[in-house]
């Protein structure tokens, strides 16, 4: 009995040394999911309009926005229709900021633009809305390879402990 679960150990330490990281981890693409870039067509002398609601649909009046691009950066504050214009812009990728919450667009030259571009911006700003995780329902939010991973870990723990207690017995 002693030695199967010396061979246990070793299973166990050799399965979790040669699984791949993102089996125990979980795959770089969920843990880092990169952002989806809307497309956006500027006007004429570079012109961006937009609006900003809350989560509701009613407009947020006096709200600071700014849009960063690689030449700077422009900002304006909504209207009492919580609507907003920028000028002087150029394409290419940009980070608008909304109170604290960042969005980023992809900005087209007029006529310059892919089909199904958008010709402004609608940015939903809710400042109780925070993304902390991807839960998907599974236990603290893990993915099904991470709880496979905790379970050969748990696994082997156990396989170690019982060896341990098993040789000071003998």
């Amino acid at each position: 009995m002693h030695f199967f679960y010396k061979e246990a150990i070793a299973f166990f330490m050799a399965v979790l040394f040669v699984m791949p990281v993102n089996v125990i981890a979980g795959s770089p693409a969920q843990a880092h999911a990169k952002p989806k870039l809307r497309n956006v067509e500027l006007g004429r002398n570079g012109e961006v309009h937009g609006r900003v609601l809350d989560i509701h649909g009613r407009p947020v009046v006096d709200t600071p926005v700014e849009i960063s691009t690689k030449s700077g950066k422009k900002s304006a504050r909504t209207n009492n229709k919580g609507q907003f214009k920028l000028a002087g812009l150029k394409g290419g990728v940009c980070v608008v900021l909304v109170g604290q919450a960042n969005y980023g667009a992809r900005l087209w030259a007029q006529g310059t633009a892919p089909p199904k571009s958008l010709k402004q911006f609608s940015v939903i700003n809710d400042p109780n809305f925070v993304v902390r995780a991807n839960d998907n329902g599974l236990l603290f939010g893990m993915t099904p390879a991470q709880l496979v991973g905790l379970g050969l870990v748990a696994g082997g723990i156990a396989a170690i402990a019982v060896a341990a207690a098993d040789d000071d017995a003998s």
